[in-house]
């Protein structure tokens, strides 16, 4: 699989769970700082994830420090993926991050989910992660 080809699945992935996040009246944002915040993530930890593994962050908006926010959730993974979910407060915003073991390899490796603050972030990790389980890719 192309590196393309691996990114076109993997958007196609994303909007799936964020189209499942949306039936649940749950409203996840797609603005600039989000979109620029996402894709620095996903590149600076892709190297970092197991194959047969992902990473969901949920991150309450706005994003008040994107770059620095970014740099912490990076430091996290600099001795290898967290054992369970963890929740922090950076920034000012409210961080959960679970990693999720058993995906097929054509999944993605990190995603990152950005929502208002009145949202449950548990319900969209478990969206992400019902999704990211399934088999069909």
């Amino acid at each position: 699989m192309t590196a393309e080809s691996h990114r076109t699945e993997t958007v196609t992935i994303e909007r799936e769970i964020a189209e499942r996040i949306r039936v649940e009246k749950i409203r996840l944002r797609f603005d600039k700082v989000v979109r620029g915040f996402s894709n620095n993530l996903q590149a600076a930890l892709a190297a970092t994830v197991p194959e047969g593994q992902s990473v969901v962050f949920t991150i309450t908006a706005p994003i008040r420090r994107p770059s620095e926010t970014a740099d912490v959730l990076e430091n996290l993974f600099h001795d290898g993926m967290p054992d369970g979910e963890l929740r922090k407060a950076i920034h000012g915003n409210h961080v959960r991050i679970r990693p999720i073991i058993g995906v097929a390899t054509c999944m993605p490796k990190v995603i990152a989910l950005v929502h208002n603050p009145e949202s449950d972030p548990g319900v969209i990790l478990a969206i992400a992660e019902s999704r990211l389980l399934e088999r069909d890719c």
